[in-house]
């Protein structure tokens, strides 16, 4: 199976296409929502979940599907991702998402990666883990100045 060697979540990235290396821009591991705050249509919030992967020979250009999934550390709730499907005949590929199940409540939370054969419905747990804290935004207190 696929290995996944790195995980993470950023407001946005780049793709040189001379070089073809990325560049991730914002790192997020703490969200601070408004108090109260609802789900986003769709119920994304909307940042990049990217995860980088590595395949031995004998995996390349064999059909892959791979799912993104925000688990709750606490209860082991789990919110996943839409499901995308790849077939790579290099070392290592890169996956992208646009939007991170918004969570129904605040806490911490481990952005996760599932990975299967195309023709199975068995989901492996990639080891790798991203930390997702959501936390609710104080309002903070008027200032008035004399």
């Amino acid at each position: 199976m696929p290995r996944c060697y790195f995980l993470g979540v950023c407001s946005g990235s780049s793709l040189d296409q001379g070089s073809n290396n990325v560049s991730l821009f914002n790192l997020i591991e703490q969200l601070n929502l408004p108090p109260g705050a609802t789900p986003p249509p769709g119920g994304l919030i909307p940042v990049e979940l990217h995860a980088y992967w590595a395949l031995t020979p004998e995996e390349r250009g064999l059909v892959f599907e791979t799912r993104f999934v925000l688990v709750a550390l606490d209860s082991g709730l789990e919110l996943p991702t839409e499901v995308s499907r790849h077939t790579y005949r290099t070392p290592r590929f890169r996956t992208r998402m646009l939007g991170l199940p918004h969570p129904p409540v605040v806490g911490e939370y481990a952005l996760r990666v599932d990975v299967r054969p195309g023709d199975t419905d068995a989901w492996r747990r990639d080891p790798a883990a991203w930390p997702v804290y959501v936390t609710e935004l104080q309002p903070r207190e008027s200032v008035t100045v004399h």
